[in-house]
């Protein structure tokens, strides 16, 4: 058994650091999340306190299928669109959602990431 772990791949071993640190990473937003820092990205612009700098760093990195962005639309409102993560599958609506704004829109994809990130 000790020869099969000498033997990994280095990609191996570094997706198992990635996902450790992911677990770590979401029990710690799960326990600093609250309705103060949702209402603290409604806001807006500003310096973010330290658990919101924390949660919009794990919304960025998490792989690109898991990724939202928002797309204008010919009638003026936004839409959050799913991509798709890999070569050859397209990008999907996330939702029916259309909002008013940029920022609302990009609220609402925050909203999305808490959604994924909290199993709800």
């Amino acid at each position: 058994m000790a020869e099969h772990a000498d033997t990994l791949e280095p990609h191996d071993k570094d997706v198992h650091v990635r996902d450790q640190f992911d677990r770590m990473t979401r029990k710690y937003l799960l326990a600093v999340l609250s309705a103060d820092i949702i209402a603290e990205h409604r806001r807006g612009p500003g310096h973010p306190s330290e658990p919101l700098s924390r949660l919009l760093a794990w919304c960025q990195r998490r792989p690109l299928d898991q990724q939202y962005v928002v797309k204008a639309e010919a009638d003026g409102t936004f839409r959050l669109i799913r991509l798709g993560g890999v070569r050859g599958r397209r990008p999907a609506y996330a939702s029916e959602d259309r909002f008013a704004t940029l920022e609302e829109a990009r609220h609402g994809a925050f909203l999305r990431h808490i959604k994924d990130l909290t199993g709800q």
